[in-house]
């Protein structure tokens, strides 16, 4: 079976390799602390393979393409420079890498100016975004013109939205739900991924996403679990998106790296087998169509 994996990540080296000094440096709070020395002296989830490894794990979990998502980074220039090294990622792989483009819409001027260069360097997508982080407003004027700027330019946008229950952990930022809802019905003509099965409303039972709205399942073993994914695929198949949040370490009890083979084992075991073709790979093939 065909698997797309669309929703991971990828850092250059030099971000990776003191990631804690790079974002300080960087002004990039948010992310340094994240991905840095927790509190509580753990480990950070987060992994920092190179490409070698990240196309070794993708071999080694059956995936034939993996899109990388960009960050929510807080500002413009890291935007810019992280979409140039993916982007770069992307070319050395076009077999098998796609990519979404990085921007933050409190910086419209800037996020149209990536958007306006961003099929030009091979992006299909734009995000992943996070209001609660990037300090933007979905239901402003400004978004409305960023969406229909990215509709224009044939690129979907990818939204983070945080599970709204109580459990708390390193990172939690709450994000506006139906604002971003609302911001998609608004703009019909864009398609919408809401990542992490959109925040997990996609498991509810009265849940309706906008018409042009996917979702992903990008960490679930970490949010909402397997039995949410089977709710969410067998309510919505046409909508439904596999995507595992990779290099995230999704189950740092079993394992010291990241890896992918167990997600997707998961993910097949929990996704109906009359739904799973197009959740692990027609669905998404549909969407990024130009």
């Amino acid at each position: 079976m065909k698997i797309i994996d669309c929703h991971t990540h990828f850092y250059p080296r030099f971000a990776a390799e003191n990631p804690e000094g790079w974002a300080a440096g960087a002004r990039e709070p948010y992310w340094g602390a994240l991905v840095g020395r927790r509190a509580d002296g753990k480990r950070s989830l987060q992994g920092f393979p190179d490409g070698k490894k990240f196309l070794l794990d993708m071999d080694r979990a059956g995936v034939e393409r993996a899109v990388v998502q960009g960050w929510y980074w807080e500002n413009p220039e890291t935007c810019s420079l992280m979409n140039a090294e993916i982007a770069k990622f992307a070319a050395a792989h076009p077999d098998r890498i796609s990519a979404f483009a990085s921007i933050n819409p409190a910086f419209p001027r800037e996020s149209l100016k990536e958007i306006s260069r961003a099929r030009d360097l091979g992006f299909i997508g734009v995000g992943e975004l996070h209001d609660g982080v990037q300090g933007f407003d979905y239901s402003s004027r400004e978004f409305s013109e960023i969406a229909l700027a990215c509709a224009d330019s044939g690129l979907a946008v990818c939204a983070h939205l945080t599970e709204k229950s109580a459990r708390q952990y390193p990172g939690k930022r709450a994000t506006d739900f139906e604002s971003a809802y609302a911001a998609a019905r608004a703009c019909p003509s864009a398609k919408f991924i809401f990542a992490h099965l959109c925040g997990g409303d996609a498991a509810a039972p009265s849940f309706e996403p906008p018409p042009n709205a996917f979702f992903d399942t990008a960490a679930f073993p970490l949010t909402d679990g397997a039995d949410a994914v089977a709710k969410a695929v067998k309510k919505f198949p046409d909508r439904a998106l596999y995507g595992s949040d990779y290099p995230l370490r999704l189950y740092p009890r079993k394992f010291i790296s990241e890896e992918m083979e167990t997600v997707v084992s998961e993910a097949k075991a929990a996704a109906p087998a009359a739904f799973a073709q197009k959740f692990f790979s027609e669905n998404f093939e549909s969407l990024s169509a130009r």
